[in-house]
């Protein structure tokens, strides 16, 4: 299986990086108190910093995301990068994850550079990932949705052979590969399309997640990562 980057997409974003974590044997059925406890000083760590959630607005990498969104049509405002969505709920509402003990390990990463993540379940991967341009009317429907969407002409999404994986490149994954209590093979991903994003800031962020995955779920990981050279990237 290949993470591919569409050519067009190279074209536009030719610094794009992308760290990658492979993690198997993952062992997502049951909470460690480690992982509570751990999760809950992370994020009320990180409330703790700011006064409001405007605040994070003028870090360095949520200001890039908001940017990227614009430059393929998405109005950040009305559709949030992931991981300032994530943080600001932290701040406003003392949010702490308690989704399943895989995603609230690696949501933690996402307070140390504001860099989005996201990832799927592999077992539900049908052919390759690929980023690419959507052709615009394709079926999608997001974690937890009760309805289809259908994706806008030239929004940038990660799908596979069969289907949408995830819409504007971060913004909502997909109900059919979420990580979830069954998941036993997970792949995440966090992405640098500029070069004010740095490759420390994603190694920092992807190192973080293998190894809270494997502390707290068991897992065995590979992180990797794709330089601006490359268009594929082998990752299982």
């Amino acid at each position: 299986m290949k993470i591919v980057v569409d050519g067009a997409i190279r074209e536009k974003y030719p610094d794009l990086r992308i760290g990658v974590v492979v993690a198997r044997n993952v062992v997502n059925t049951a909470y460690d108190s480690q992982l509570e406890e751990y999760c809950k000083n992370i994020f009320s760590s990180f409330a703790r910093k700011f006064e409001s959630p405007k605040d994070i607005e003028v870090k360095k990498n949520i200001i890039a995301w908001q940017d990227i969104y614009r430059s393929f049509g998405i109005n950040p405002k009305k559709k949030k990068p992931t991981a300032e969505s994530l943080l600001a709920r932290a701040i406003r509402n003392n949010y702490i994850p308690h989704i399943n003990p895989a995603v609230d390990a690696y949501l933690c990463a996402e307070t140390l550079q504001y860099l989005p993540i996201g990832g799927y379940d592999l077992s539900k991967i049908s052919g390759d990932i690929t980023l690419k341009y959507a052709d615009g009317g394709e079926e999608f429907l997001g974690v937890g949705a009760e309805s289809v969407e259908y994706t806008d002409k030239g929004e940038v999404i990660y799908r596979d052979d069969a289907r949408v994986l995830t819409r504007c490149w971060n913004y909502r994954d997909c109900d059919f590969s979420k990580i979830d209590v069954s998941t036993n093979t997970l792949a995440l991903f966090s992405e640098a399309p500029i070069s004010d994003i740095t490759d420390d800031e994603v190694n920092e962020t992807i190192e973080c997640i293998s190894s809270n995955l494997q502390k707290f779920c068991g897992a065995s990981c590979t992180t990797m990562f794709m330089t601006k050279e490359q268009n594929v990237l082998t990752i299982i």
